[in-house]
C-alpha cells in the first residue's frame, strides 16, 4: 500500500512541478521581450512567483512525501512526468514547437526511464524506528555532503570565471537538487515514523542529531526541548541547497530554451540522485539485484542521453550588417533579362 501512495504522490507532484516551471519560463520570456536581461529581478512578476510556489508545492507535498515510502531510484526517474508536462505546455502556450525529431527523442527518453523503473528497489529504507536510526547512523551522509560542497565550489568557480555552458549549470543544479532529495528523504521518513509510531517507549531521535552526534548520544538527548546545534546546521545546509538549486536552475532557464535545459537536467539529476540514494541507504537486495539494476540503469541512462541528442533545434544565425543580403543587391533584373 505504501508503494502506491508514494507513486501517486510523485506523479501528482511532478504534474504540479512541470506546470510551475513552464509558468516561470513564460515570465522570463516576458521580461526579455520587455528589454530586460535574464538576471533582472523576477520576484516582481506575479506569474514567476506563482510558478515558483507551484514548483515547491509539488516538491514538498509530492516528491518529498513519495521519498518517505519509495527509493530515490523510483522517485527521481518519475521526474519525466514534469518534463513531459513542461514541454507540452511550452508548445501550447510559449510557442516552442515540438518537432518530429524531438518527439522521437522524448520516446527514447521515456524508454530509458522505463528500464530504470522496472528494476528499481521498491522497499522503503526504514519501516521501524530501530531501522531508521540504524540507516541514518550508517549512511555517511555528512561525508557525502562535504564532498558535494567541494565539487560545487569548483564548478561555481568555473561558471564565475566565464566558462558558462548548459552542462555546467545543469551539474551544479543537479548536485544541489540531489542534496535536497537526500535531506528530504531523511526528514520525511522521520516525520512519518514519528506520526505512525505514537506508542514508542522512547522518542525517535532527530536525524540531524544522529548524523552529527551518533545514534547513542542522539537517543539520550532525544527528549530535550528546543533545537540542537546539529539541527540548526542541518537546516542551514538544506536551505543553502534549495537556494543554490533554484538560483542556477533559473540562470539556466534564462539562457537556454526549456526544451534543451529540462531533459538534460532531468538525466543528470536522475543519475546523481539515484546513485547517492543507493549508496547512502543501501536499498539493493544483494549482489544479483545490484548487478541487474546497474545494468538496466546504464542502459536507461544511455537511452536518455541518446534521446536528448534529438531535442535541440537549429537556431537562426544573425549575420553582421555589412554582409546582410538586401533585395537591391541581388541584381534580380539581370536574371530576368537572361
Amino acid at each position: 500500500m505504501g508503494y502506491f501512495v508514494g507513486l501517486a504522490a510523485a506523479l501528482v507532484g511532478n504534474v504540479v512541478i512541470g506546470t510551475g516551471q513552464c509558468m516561470q519560463k513564460s515570465a522570463l520570456n516576458s521580461l526579455q521581450r520587455g528589454g530586460k536581461s535574464p538576471s533582472s529581478p523576477r520576484y516582481k512578476s506575479p506569474l514567476w512567483v506563482l510558478g515558483l510556489a507551484l514548483n515547491y508545492a509539488g516538491e514538498i507535498f509530492g516528491n518529498s512525501l513519495a521519498l518517505s515510502y519509495l527509493s530515490a531510484a523510483v522517485v527521481a526517474p518519475l521526474g519525466i512526468v514534469s518534463v513531459i508536462v513542461n514541454l507540452l505546455l511550452a508548445e501550447r502556450f510559449l510557442g516552442e514547437r515540438v518537432t518530429p525529431n524531438q518527439r522521437f527523442g522524448f520516446s527514447v527518453i521515456m524508454a530509458g526511464v522505463g528500464c530504470i523503473l522496472l528494476v528499481a528497489p521498491r522497499k522503503a529504507a526504514a519501516s521501524t524506528a530501530a531501522e531508521f536510526v540504524e540507516v541514518v547512523a550508517s549512511s555517511g551522509i555528512l561525508t557525502l555532503f562535504i564532498a558535494m560542497f567541494f565539487v560545487q565550489a569548483l564548478f561555481i568557480l568555473l561558471i564565475r570565471s566565464g566558462r558558462q555552458s548548459l552542462l555546467l549549470y545543469v551539474v551544479v543544479a543537479s548536485i544541489f537538487g540531489s542534496m535536497n532529495v537526500m535531506a528530504s528523504k531523511l526528514l520525511t521518513m522521520f516525520m512519518r515514523l514519528r506520526l505512525t509510531a505514537s506508542a514508542m517507549a522512547a522518542p525517535l531521535p532527530n536525524p540531524a542529531d544522529i548524523v552529527f552526534y551518533g545514534a547513542r548520544a542522539a537517543a539520550s538527548s532525544g527528549s530535550s526541548s528546543g533545537l540542537s546545534s546539529a539541527q540548526v546546521v542541518a537546516g542551514a545546509i538544506m536551505g543553502l541547497s534549495i537556494a543554490g538549486q533554484e538560483s542556477f536552475r533559473q540562470q539556466a532557464l534564462g539562457r537556454y530554451p526549456v526544451m534543451e535545459f529540462q531533459p538534460v537536467f532531468f538525466a543528470t539529476f536522475n543519475v546523481i540522485a539515484t546513485l547517492s540514494g543507493l549508496a547512502l541507504f543501501r536499498e539493493l537486495d544483494g549482489w544479483l539485484h545490484g548487478a541487474v539494476f546497474f545494468g538496466a540503469f546504464a542502459l536507461g541512462i544511455g537511452l536518455i542521453a541518446y534521446g536528448s541528442r534529438f531535442l535541440p533545434r537549429a537556431r537562426a544565425v544573425g549575420l553582421p550588417s555589412h554582409i546582410r543580403l538586401h533585395k537591391d543587391n541581388l541584381h534580380l533584373d539581370e536574371y530576368k533579362m537572361q
